[in-house]
């Protein structure tokens, strides 16, 4: 099964994927580290290999589409933000300087697109945060409900930075300096938005809350 997006499809990993993903890695100077393995199949997308390409969407599509998704609420524009930083990357790989994981650098793109999204469409809506709650009986299916909904609200409430933080930290499991990595800022700055967010979001659904 495939997502579509505009002139390419984002492809789920098949057997087949999964062999050339292991051929890619033997070829790639027998080095194990992802970093190094993604750094030379960028190097490989300069060279105009669309193999390599399609390698780089198995890998680290999910990520991507998962951090505009939880931040925007809606997987058409989703799927739209993954296209763009993909294309982004295919444009300019010859260009690409692996300073930070791969990954990191997709994301710092993608954030940039989403909060331009957010400035010029203002969406009403979020998703909420994944959280295991047990779910017994309707009645707790009811408070689970109200309770993402008051989430959902309060995330919506946040400014931007401090938003994405949560998103990151919450939905993409980034730690502290791949957050700050991202987000184009110190580790420190990460901590005081999350605290500021928390907090915020606190406050704000005790008060939806009354």
């Amino acid at each position: 099964m495939k997502k579509k997006a505009g002139n390419f499809s984002l492809p789920c990993r098949t057997k087949k994927d999964r062999k050339t993903g292991k051929a890619f890695a033997s070829m790639l100077s027998k080095r194990t580290h992802a970093f190094d393995e993604d750094s030379q199949l960028v190097a490989l997308v300069a060279q105009g290999k669309q193999s390599a390409f399609k390698e780089l969407l198995i890998r680290h599509q999910d990520s991507v589409y998962q951090l505009a998704f939880r931040f925007l609420s809606d997987p058409n524009e989703a799927e739209d933000i993954t296209q763009e930083t993909f294309l982004r990357l295919f444009r300019t790989a010859g260009q690409y300087h692996p300073r930070a994981k791969l990954r990191t650098f997709l994301l710092r793109i993608a954030k940039n697109l989403c909060i331009d999204f957010v400035r010029k469409k203002r969406p009403e809506t979020m998703e909420e945060l994944p959280e295991k709650i047990q779910q017994e009986t309707p009645l707790d299916h009811l408070e689970q409900a109200q309770s993402m909904a008051l989430l959902t609200r309060s995330i919506n409430d946040l400014p931007e930075n401090q938003k994405m933080a949560i998103v990151l930290r919450h939905t993409s499991g980034l730690h502290y300096q791949e957050i700050a990595e991202v987000m184009g800022t110190s580790v420190s700055a990460v901590e005081s938005l999350l605290v500021r967010a928390r907090k915020s979001l606190r406050k704000g659904m005790d008060a939806k809350r009354r």
